[in-house]
């Protein structure tokens, strides 16, 4: 975990002097409450570094682990509790949740307020997006976090938590609220080198504030399909959603410039994450060339082939050359959001709230984005299209190494794909599985408005 805090330190760095193209910006503790050294320009990369760190690391392995994309390897140990769901609320703790709000949360908010008073709107919007974004996974993992009265400083120590109901209708407000000011405006500054997910191109963020809204809205298809409907069908006719990837990509090909995942997962602690049997079983059984592009074949008989969760302990005369491992590379982006889940995010509205041939077709252009992304070609494999189903289970497989943890919140929220094995090693009840994280004990030690401890069993908000 140092290595990682050193890498993020000296990649965030580099951003600052590229985007800076000065020389005095070798400090990598920019302040954000600093204002005599703090620029929207300097704080933003630093936010989007620090987001990418954490949904691209902990988070993407999290999610792998728990929607059966990822196993821990022969004789390993490191994640045997994640397998077995036996978490304490130590975990994902300070290494993410502290990180987030006391991180980018907290620099996104600093770029809304000094963005604001200047009329900067470019910034003020990118800034609300991300940290809408960051809040919104935060809800998802928690259900019930600290928003009203967060990011207050030394005025508010202990927060009050708000329901992740609470939370999203007051992220939706505001991402219009930001999309609705004029970036056209004398005072609005281009971030350019600034923004280093599109380069300050206001077009395609706009389209990333149309996608992030469409996966909000969704979140409510259990507990209120009709709230946000009309919106939705409205987003669906003015189709001005991402066409291209939403990524962090400024990793570096040196160990203090690694894609987190590979820093931590992979170059950190080798041999120790493979492939899993059940991702490895589907593709295999469906002739699915995406296998040989998702996994690392094994070295020992160049074969793909993944362990059962919890099953590593049986396999302990086994090493990790026989196994499949993912294929994630040290400079490997961040994705925010790929090109193909914004396609199976559209085709499940439509699905749900269009034409469901209009939801086939668009079903049928996520795969084959999917397949493209990849470097395979369009239509290499078909599948059948069954709905929601369907639609969740290419998801699934197209989310591997890039958003493992959506996957998590699209099984708990649809019940798909549904035919994920019961952990060997479980500590739950029968087939029960995680819906959600523990509170953080940090925050049960310093903050006395922390909710009461919840089952990992317990669904979210929007839980299905």
């Amino acid at each position: 975990m140092k290595r990682l805090k050193y890498n993020l330190a000296i990649l965030v760095a580099g951003i600052l002097m590229l985007s800076s193209c000065k020389d005095n910006f070798y400090d990598i503790n920019v302040n954000p409450n600093n204002p005599s050294k703090a620029t929207p320009a300097l704080v933003l990369p630093s936010g989007l570094a620090s987001t990418a760190f954490v949904m691209g690391g902990y988070y993407q392995a999290l999610g792998g682990f728990w929607t059966q994309q990822y196993a821990e390897a022969p004789a390993a140990s490191q994640w045997a509790d994640w397998e077995s769901y036996n978490l304490t609320e130590d975990d994902f703790d300070g290494r993410q949740f502290s990180t987030l709000y006391a991180g980018p949360l907290y620099d996104y908010e600093y770029v809304r307020k000094s963005a604001s008073t200047s009329g900067n709107w470019s910034f003020y919007a990118i800034s609300t997006l991300m940290q809408a974004y960051t809040f919104q996974v935060l809800a998802d993992l928690y259900d019930k976090i600290p928003f009203t009265e967060a990011l207050k400083g030394v005025t508010t120590i202990q927060p009050h938590y708000d329901n992740g109901s609470v939370v999203y209708d007051s992220l939706l407000a505001r991402i219009d609220g930001a999309m609705a000011k004029d970036f056209t405006a004398s005072s609005s500054k281009n971030p350019g080198a600034s923004d280093v997910v599109f380069q300050g191109d206001m077009t395609k963020w706009q389209k990333f504030a149309n996608t992030l809204k469409l996966k909000m809205y969704l979140r409510y298809v259990n507990v209120d399909p009709n709230k946000y409907k009309t919106q939705i069908q409205a987003l669906l006719a003015a189709n001005n959603f991402l066409t291209t990837d939403a990524t962090f990509a400024s990793f570096k090909a040196e160990q203090t410039g690694y894609n987190p995942f590979f820093n931590t997962f992979i170059d950190g602690l080798p041999g120790n994450v493979i492939a899993n049997k059940t991702m490895v079983d589907f593709l295999t059984n469906a002739s699915d060339p995406r296998l040989a592009k998702i996994y690392n074949a094994s070295v020992n008989g160049t074969k793909y082939l993944g362990l059962a969760t919890g099953d590593s302990k049986n396999h302990s005369n086994q090493s990790i050359k026989d196994y499949s491992t993912p294929n994630v590379g040290n400079v490997s982006p961040v994705y925010f959001f790929s090109k193909e889940e914004t396609l199976f995010l559209i085709a499940e509205a439509q699905a749900r709230y269009g034409n469901a041939s209009d939801a086939q077709n668009t079903f049928n252009a996520a795969v084959n984005a999917s397949l493209l992304s990849l470097g395979l070609t369009a239509n290499a494999v078909t599948y059948p299209y069954n709905g929601i189903q369907s639609i969740m289970e290419q998801k699934w497989i197209a989310s591997t190494n890039k958003r493992s943890l959506e996957a998590f919140f699209d099984y708990n929220r649809t019940g798909y794909p549904d035919f994920f094995t019961r952990s060997i090693t479980s500590i739950l009840n029968g087939n029960d599985r995680p819906k959600r994280l523990f509170f953080p004990a940090s925050e049960r030690k310093s903050n006395a408005n922390t909710p009461a401890k919840v089952a990992l069993t317990e669904k979210v908000w929007w839980g299905k």
